[in-house]
């Protein structure tokens, strides 16, 4: 039995992510969603530099060290700039799309890139690496919706907010090789009706699992 809880763009080179950890409890909740144009929290104006095209050839990818196996390499340590891409899956990439809704896509999207940010006790928020109108990157939340499955939406950073804080872990069950990522439980799940949806697993097989694939430096977060 299914329970979900709510979280598309390009392929590109590089390196994926090794990290371990999981999480399990109630559903969460998510942060008003707003527009990946325009977040809210606004400090400063955007970078008027145009955001690289993501890399869209593949490479041998390379490991870093796993979550809680002594350093947490640079992408979990939030230093780099990444594409989540489904492990053995579907083509494609998860990006934000114009409804500010994280989902999968094989098209071009101004937010397809993200950054894994520490928070705290192996928990991080995936910040969209580009900011958006009002000078600020989103961060991704799950979003309740009643009786429909629960989504990930872009919504103001809050690292107050569980729905927002997200662990990822190794997941030798999977048919792929790739990290489930989830958030209090519920996993980041693609399903060919509804899109990316997030759902508590009960006895389930987790279905989705993801590489990440390193896209060059993080950039500075605005206003730093």
């Amino acid at each position: 039995m299914f329970r979900t809880h709510a979280h598309n763009a390009l392929l590109v080179a590089g390196v994926a992510l090794t990290m371990c950890g999981c999480g399990s409890a109630s559903p969460t909740d998510a942060a008003a969603p707003v527009s990946p144009e325009a977040p809210a929290s606004a400090t400063t104006a955007p970078t008027t530099r145009p955001a690289p095209e993501p890399t869209t050839t593949t490479g041998r990818p390379t490991r870093t060290p796993a979550a809680g196996s002594g350093g947490d390499g640079p992408i979990l340590s939030g230093r780099r700039q990444v594409a989540i891409r489904p492990a053995g899956g579907p083509e494609g990439v998860l990006a934000v799309d114009g409804r500010g809704r994280l989902n999968l896509t094989d098209g071009g999207s101004d937010f397809a890139l993200f950054v894994l940010v520490p928070v705290r006790d192996g928990l991080h928020q995936i910040r969209t690496a580009r900011a958006g109108a009002g000078g600020e990157p989103s961060c991704m939340g799950v979003k309740n919706n009643g009786a429909d499955p629960l989504t990930v939406v872009a919504a103001a950073c809050d690292t107050r907010r569980a729905g927002q804080l997200f662990r990822v872990r190794t997941a030798p069950e999977a048919s792929a090789d790739g990290y489930g990522i989830s958030n209090q439980g519920a996993y980041l799940q693609i399903s060919p009706e509804r899109g990316l949806i997030a759902e508590e697993l009960s006895d389930a097989p987790l279905r989705t699992v993801y590489t990440f694939v390193d896209n060059g430096a993080a950039p500075a977060q605005p206003g730093s």
